[in-house]
Order: C-alpha cells, then sequence, then structure tokens
C-alpha cells in the first residue's frame, strides 16, 4: 500500500470544496465574507468534534488518573481553540457585511448544532459528578474546561450582540436576547446568574474544583424554575446569531490566558476598587501572574463599604468613560442596564441650569449612565475575577515598599488588624498603586530614600452630601437635574435616578457653607440654588435614611510621570496618581480611560517601561484634569499651586464666559462644550473649532426660558 499524500491524507480536495457561500459569486466583497463566515464555524466544528472525542472517552470510564487529566487538558485547549475562532470572526468580518449575507440563511441556527449540545451536557455531568477525591491536576483541568466554556458561551453572546446590536435574528427572533434566553446559563451546574467565582473569597488558580456552583445540581434550563420559558425556537442567525427574553444574568466572560512572551512577569496591584480592578484585568493579559490586595472583604452582593468612602454618593459614567468600558469588557454596558442602571440623555432627559439658565433640551444629546457605586464595582469585580488568571488577597494591608531608589521589587503586606511585626514581604516586578486619594506611596518612596513626586493642587474648599429618596420624576417630562455652580452662584445640585426606583440627591457649597446631613436641614439647604425647581422636588420626597457628607474635593495630582527611571518598577493609577474634585463626576470615567490607555500602550510592538505606562496614565487624566482646574480656580477662596491667575487667564476666563452663555441655546457650542465635559474632546478645542469661535464672539447669545425646559 502506497504511503499517502499531505493532500490525499487530509482529502484536501474534497474538504476544501464545501466552502459554498450562498452569496453570487460576482459580489466578490460579500461572497468572500460569507466564505470566511462559513470557513470559521466549520473549522469549529471540527475541532469541537475533537473535544467530544476526549469527553466520550472520559464518559466510557476507561482512563486513570493520569489519563483523565490528559484527556481533560486537551478537551479544555480545545475549547479554547473555539473561542479564538469567535475572536477571529469578531475581528476579520465587517458586520456590515454579516448584515449583507445574514438574511440567506433562512431559518438556520447555531443553536441547531447537536454537537454544542452534546459538549454542555457531557461537561455538565462531569462537573456535577466532580468530588473530593480527583487528584488535584485533574480537579484543575476539570476546572479549565468549565471556564473555558462559560468563556465561549459569553463570547458567542458578545459577538451576536456586535453584530446584530437591537436587530432580530433571522426568522424574526429577538436575536442577542433569544440567544441568552436559549443557552443554559451555567454548563456546570450554577443556579441561574450565579458568578462563575465569588469575588468575596480568594481565587487561586488550582481551586476550580472548589468554587461555588460546582456540584450544586444541575443548572434551571429555559422553562425551568423561576425563568420564563421562552417561545418557540424559531432559529436564529448561525453562531453569530442570537439571549434575552428577560434572561437572567449574562455567564461571565472568563479572561483568556496571558498573552504569548508575557513580559511583566509578576504585578502586585495595592487597591482593588474600580482603578485597580481595571488596571488588574488589563495587564493580566501580558502577565505571567497578577495579585490584587485589599483590605476590605468584598461583600457577596452589591453594597457600600468602608474602603470606598464615595460608595454612598453620586456617581456617573460619562460617555467617553461608557465607552472605555465597552473597550474593555465588552457587554458589560448592556449588563447593568439589566441590572437597572439608568441610562440618560444630556441635555435631552436632564434639566441643566447654567449660567443663569437652562440649557435647550432640544440641543444634541449624549448618553450618560448613573448607576449606584456598589452596583457598578459589584458587576466590574464579577467580570475582573471571573477565571484564574487574578490572585485575590482580601483583608490584605499593604504597608511599605520593597527596594531601592530607581527600583521597586515589591511590598510589605500583613493581615488587616495584624501587629506590625506580622508583614511579610511580596516580591514583584511591578508594583500598581490603585490606593486612591490616602495613597502613601510619596511616603514610603520617601522612606526608601527615594525622590517623591511633585504636587500640583486646587482646592476650593467645596463640600457636599448625598442622600437617597423615594420620589417622582420631576415634572415637565425630567429624568433629574444638574445646578452647575460657578463663581458668581456656587452652589450646586445633582439629582440622578439610580437603579431600584431611588434617586440620589447630591447638593454641594463652598467653603464654610457645607449641606448638612439631616434629612429635613438637607431638603432645606436646597432653597439656596438659584432655581426653585429641585427644592420643590426635594420637599415632595421620602427619604432613606440620613443624608452622608464628603470633604475631600481638592483637585490634586502626582507627577509620577517625572520622576523617570526613579520609579522604575512602580505605576500609580487613579485617585492616587490624579484625584479630581467629585463634583463634576469624572472620577470612574478617569479610571476607564486610563485602563484603556495602559492597554493600547502595552498592545504596541515594544515592551513598554514602567514610566512609559505612568505617562500614558497621565495622559489619559489630562482632559478631565484641565476641565475641573479650569472650573475650580476662578471659585472664590481657591487656593493651591496649580489656581490659574493673570492677565492670560482673565481674557481666556471671559472668553469661556461667552461661550457659558451661548450653551443654553445653541447647538453647535452645546454640542463643543459637553463633548469637553464628557471628556471626549481637549478644552483647546473650544479655542480651536471656527464654528465655536465665530458663535462666542459674534453671535449674541439666545436666552432661554426660566420655566423647566420642556423636551
Amino acid at each position: 500500500m502506497p504511503y499517502p499524500t499531505y493532500a490525499s491524507y487530509l482529502r484536501l480536495d474534497e474538504l476544501l470544496s464545501l466552502q459554498r457561500p450562498l452569496t453570487p459569486a460576482e459580489q466578490r466583497e460579500l461572497s468572500d465574507s460569507e466564505r470566511l463566515f462559513i470557513v470559521v464555524h466549520q473549522a469549529a466544528e471540527t475541532l469541537l468534534s475533537q473535544a467530544l472525542v476526549d469527553l466520550r472517552h472520559l464518559d466510557d470510564g476507561r482512563c486513570g488518573p493520569a489519563c483523565t487529566t490528559y484527556r481533560l487538558e486537551r478537551a479544555a485547549r480545545v475549547v479554547d481553540a473555539l473561542v479564538g475562532q469567535l475572536t477571529l470572526l469578531r475581528r476579520t468580518l465587517r458586520r456590515e457585511d454579516f448584515m449583507g449575507f445574514r438574511d440567506r440563511f433562512g431559518t438556520a441556527s447555531g443553536l441547531e448544532s447537536e454537537q454544542f449540545k452534546e459538549l454542555f451536557a457531557r461537561v455538565r455531568r462531569l462537573t456535577r459528578q466532580a468530588g473530593g477525591d480527583r487528584v488535584p491536576e485533574e480537579a484543575r483541568w476539570l476546572g479549565e474546561l468549565d471556564e473555558a466554556v462559560r468563556r465561549w458561551r459569553s463570547t458567542h453572546l458578545e459577538l451576536v450582540a456586535h453584530m446584530l446590536g437591537d436587530q432580530p435574528g433571522t426568522a424574526e427572533t429577538s436575536g442577542a436576547r433569544f440567544l441568552a434566553a436559549r443557552l443554559d446559563d451555567a454548563p456546570a451546574g450554577a443556579p441561574s446568574g450565579r458568578p462563575a467565582t465569588s469575588p468575596s473569597r480568594p481565587v487561586r488558580g488550582d481551586a476550580h474544583a472548589a468554587r461555588p456552583g460546582h456540584g450544586d445540581g444541575p443548572a434551571p434550563r429555559p422553562g425551568q424554575g423561576d425563568t420564563p420559558a421562552p417561545g418557540p425556537d424559531r432559529g436564529g442567525a448561525p453562531a453569530a446569531g442570537l439571549p434575552a427574553v428577560s434572561p437572567p444574568p449574562a455567564p461571565l466572560p472568563a479572561p483568556s490566558a496571558p498573552a504569548a512572551g508575557a513580559r511583566l512577569g509578576h504585578v502586585a496591584v495595592v487597591g482593588g476598587s474600580v482603578a485597580g480592578l481595571l488596571a488588574a484585568h488589563v495587564l493580566a493579559d501580558h502577565a505571567e501572574r497578577v495579585t490584587l490586595l485589599e483590605r476590605d472583604t468584598y461583600p457577596d452582593d452589591p453594597g457600600p463599604r468602608a474602603g470606598v468612602p464615595q460608595s454612598r454618593h453620586t456617581h456617573v459614567l460619562l460617555t467617553s468613560g461608557m465607552n472605555a468600558l465597552e473597550e474593555l469588557m465588552p457587554g458589560l454596558l448592556a449588563e447593568l442596564a439589566r441590572a437597572g442602571a439608568p441610562r440618560l440623555a444630556v441635555p435631552g432627559d436632564l434639566g441643566v441650569w447654567q449660567a443663569g439658565q437652562w440649557i435647550s433640551r432640544r440641543n444634541p444629546s449624549e448618553p450618560i449612565l448613573t448607576p449606584s457605586r456598589p452596583l457598578l464595582d459589584h458587576h466590574i469585580r464579577r467580570r475582573v475575577l471571573a477565571g484564574s488568571r487574578i490572585e485575590v488577597r482580601t483583608g490584605a494591608e499593604v504597608t511599605g515598599l520593597l527596594g531601592r531608589p530607581g527600583q521597586i521589587t515589591g511590598v510589605l503586606v500583613r493581615e488587616r488588624g495584624g501587629g506590625r511585626h506580622t508583614a511579610r514581604e511580596l516580591t514583584a516586578d511591578l508594583v500598581v498603586d490603585a490606593t486612591g486619594r490616602g495613597g502613601r506611596t510619596p511616603q514610603w518612596l520617601a522612606g526608601l530614600g527615594g525622590r517623591t513626586p511633585a504636587e500640583e493642587v486646587v482646592d476650593t474648599g467645596r463640600a457636599y452630601a448625598t442622600g437617597v429618596f423615594h420620589a417622582d420624576e420631576p415634572a415637565a417630562d425630567l429624568r433629574g437635574f444638574y445646578i452647575v455652580p460657578d463663581a458668581g452662584q456656587p452652589f450646586g445640585a445633582i439629582v440622578l435616578p439610580a437603579e431600584g426606583d431611588r434617586w440620589m440627591v447630591t447638593l454641594s457649597g463652598p467653603r464654610h457653607h457645607a449641606p448638612p446631613t439631616d434629612p429635613e436641614g438637607f431638603t432645606d439647604f436646597a432653597e439656596r440654588l438659584p432655581h426653585p425647581a429641585v427644592h420643590k422636588w426635594l420637599s415632595a420626597a421620602a427619604p432613606l435614611g440620613r443624608p452622608v457628607g464628603y470633604r475631600q474635593t481638592a483637585n490634586r495630582r502626582r507627577r509620577y510621570d517625572r520622576l523617570g527611571r526613579e520609579s522604575a518598577g512602580l505605576l500609580v493609577v487613579g485617585d492616587a496618581a490624579c484625584a479630581l474634585n467629585p463634583v463634576y463626576g469624572q472620577g470612574l470615567s478617569v479610571a476607564a480611560l486610563g485602563a484603556a490607555a495602559l492597554r493600547k500602550e502595552l498592545a504596541g510592538g515594544r515592551a513598554p517601561t514602567p514610566h512609559d505606562l505612568q505617562r500614558a496614565v497621565m495622559r489619559a487624566s489630562r482632559t478631565a484634569w484641565e476641565v475641573a482646574t479650569g472650573a475650580d480656580s476662578p471659585m472664590p477662596g481657591a487656593t493651591g499651586n496649580a489656581v490659574r491667575s493673570g492677565p492670560v487667564t482673565r481674557l481666556l476666563d471671559r472668553y469661556l464666559g461667552r461661550v457659558r452663555d451661548r450653551t443654553a441655546g445653541d447647538p453647535v457650542v452645546c454640542t463643543a462644550n459637553r463633548d469637553v465635559l464628557f471628556l471626549l474632546a481637549p478644552p483647546h478645542s473650544l479655542l480651536t473649532s471656527p464654528r465655536v469661535l465665530r458663535r462666542a464672539l459674534l453671535t449674541p447669545a439666545v436666552p432661554t426660558s426660566r420655566d423647566l425646559p420642556t423636551p
């Protein structure tokens, strides 16, 4: 018998004749895109058949411990390759091409794949049978297989949402919503909507078999338990087409393995709030391992915690922050919306009072998201800590840095509440400080004999307080208020809806005029605002507890980016690097923009130094710094070495005053000004745009009515 050739062994002639697009060949661009779609799905089914070979062998009961571990590892790696297939499709198939050929499928649906149904059933059965008698490596790879299947599900959902958006699926199903309702939520048998890992527990690479959700019984299927059954299966777009008729929370997208050639070694992230979580999420793609050190214990459900002083106050995600978070964690915004986070247009849905008048709601609007801080923290934490790439140590207090001037090599860590002499050394190739405004890194650097960063400060002494209320929506179909303080009118208010049918109300005043923290005094304080609308609405609202005050509102920027090589091994992010006056609502967005900047810097061909990463983080916060300090510098009583003054500043303030006067009634000026405030454009764009210049200097301001603005 002659040996086969390469082509005959693989039966290439037959294999390569199977890609037959339905799009006519003369429509070359569309036909080639459809061929890519077919190739990816055929390759996926081929890989899937190999994973099933191993899982069927395990089900036959003929494998010993070594064989079981080998087969589980191979199946997990093959399923991870399936995730890569979907990622490839998202990155190489244009959405407009997909929308151009998808109608040719009829009712063909990826849900018809019998192999995927078998995969889910076999993985569910294996994890349900997992017990303490499994050897550690076997338990580890069973966990990896479970994580890989979760990853495939969530990547599939993200791909469908990206391709279809709000469009229906084939056969007029609800597209992405339909897929979420049809897919089982957790292949390992976790209850519907339960996270793959509990954020309040340490997450370690060898602990898969001990996670919640393993061995807890079968997962509820659509139509069972409390989940409404979906309608008949009328199909959806094949593997890029289909979850959520009143869906449960989508399965967590567990992160992929570290990129080949990971070059950051061990990264220690100090501080596990939003900035720290997002930094860990990005760096984990380029590190051998990441350790997250957090002083608090994470709650199982959304709720305020001591380590986040801002957790009881109003928060917003500006448009720029929403864009950055969606880039970092596709599907997160939809997840927050399903959890009840309101999405508002500004000024379309808000009554915005600025410079003595209401801004017209007919001017172009951009969205913001207004979840409570605990809800946002919970969902980001749930995403970041899914999987095994990040080890979390809660109750871990960092007391100092290791190393010498010019080279940070780790941190000193002790159990929170432990004695001073119980601290242990944790070495790291990169230490990330995400400890917020109260971070002690400058003192720790000085303790090593090193240079500390220069500080820039603008402090108005502003104080604010936040109360939570039940109330009807304001009049005139408004969904909230924003009373903007300025040099001539120093009192401000932010009234926004949050999840759970609640309203978050923040009132602020200048130095020595802090809002009271008793409900009656808080409401009375609103009489100082320049328009009675907020006080009138607040007087009819029902308080849910006492308001909470806050006074740490100074803008403070620490110039770690100017230390150069003296800070090798150190990266400072979030408020620890650039803390902004919270009344402008920029903090969360700046944290997301900083993480997105890290991701971009690390994606380059060369290996960036910590100094390169630090400069990228500082650049990401520059617009917010200029906006906040520009607004605070003219305030009466502003102090600090970065307060802007002098003839040029006074001239600029006069020009910006003309811009503010025209924001209310001029759609061009309103859009440009809002883009700056939402960190979508730099402040100097108000000076360099010919259209804005012409309107600010040559066109009279159009006054608006003092009555509440109508849509």
